[in-house]
């Protein structure tokens, strides 16, 4: 019997979109401002690392570090968990 790998339909509520590693600074510039690294990416959102707490549902202004300068995005805080040393966040693209 062949294995059968798992699709993103099989876990409802995980995002869709591949994610890829991602070494890249970020700031949280609005409403609030932290500091943090972006660990991976898509083309719907970023996993960050935070050194502070984010309430979940709010939208902030970020700005990126990217090889060509930065970039300025909006982004919904989608969920957050802490650690022993700083948070981890989920952002999901806010797109017009």
């Amino acid at each position: 019997m062949a294995e059968r790998r798992s699709s993103h339909s099989d876990h409802p509520g995980r995002r869709a979109a591949d994610r890829y590693p991602q070494h890249a600074d970020v700031e949280v510039l609005e409403p609030w401002n932290a500091h943090g690294v972006v660990i991976n990416a898509s083309d719907s959102g970023l996993r960050i690392a935070l050194d502070r707490d984010l309430p979940v549902g709010v939208v902030c202004v970020i700005e990126i570090a990217v090889e060509e300068g930065k970039t300025v995005e909006m982004a919904r805080v989608a969920w957050t968990r802490e650690l022993p040393d700083g948070f981890l966040a989920g952002l999901a693209f806010v797109r017009d």
